[in-house]
């Protein structure tokens, strides 16, 4: 195809589509087209009364965007959007102060929570940690545990325990596993018989 898209000759003047006019007619406006499409242009829009139309819409909504009295905000506009940005920049500053506050709450958590795990290693150090899976049988252990009536904190001891806090309630030991209590492992441990052999 050549640049003369959708442009018909004759020997003596040129004739155009309207699909060639709703695409370039801008360009008619603007006094962009060359000066030997211009005719062309012109001849059409005297023969058809669609691009006729389209060019005179396009025409008045131009006019109308370039009349500083058709888009005039109405009075008291620019006070009123100022107050009310004003107001949105405050409760937004307040929003982002509130949410910097819980953030930085947060953040000094973190620390907070890391220093009382650690200080729980320290406190607990003479223990001798055991996992669940090292944890001793309970057919070699007690029958009989101690859990505190004074301390709810579902660890179930051997009766005279040290570790034992509060006052001591002694239970079978079935009994205590079915209601939710778990061996200390240090006293446990200890009371474990000795395999001789």
């Amino acid at each position: 195809m050549d640049a003369w898209d959708g442009l018909e000759r004759s020997e003596e003047t040129m004739a155009i589509n309207c699909q060639r006019v709703w695409r370039d007619v801008s360009d008619y406006i603007d006094d962009e087209l060359s000066p030997a499409q211009r005719p062309a242009f012109d001849r059409h829009f005297a023969e058809c009364r669609n691009c006729a139309a389209l060019l005179d819409g396009m025409l008045n909504v131009i006019a109308i965007c370039r009349d500083e009295r058709v888009l005039a905000p109405p009075d008291g506009f620019h006070e009123r959007l100022y107050q009310r940005l004003e107001k949105e920049t405050k409760e937004t500053k307040s929003s982002r102060r509130t949410f910097l506050a819980w953030t930085f709450a947060a953040a000094a958590a973190v620390p907070l929570a890391f220093a009382a795990f650690s200080a729980g290693k320290f406190v607990l150090r003479g223990h001798d940690a055991q996992t669940p899976a090292s944890a001793p049988d309970m057919g070699e252990g007690p029958d009989t545990v101690a859990i505190s009536e004074d301390h709810d904190d579902k660890i179930y001891h051997v009766p005279g325990c040290p570790h034992l806090i509060g006052k001591a309630k002694l239970l079978a030991v079935k009994e205590a596993i079915r209601e939710g209590y778990t061996p200390d492992a240090y006293c446990i441990a200890k009371a474990k018989p000795k395999k001789t052999g």
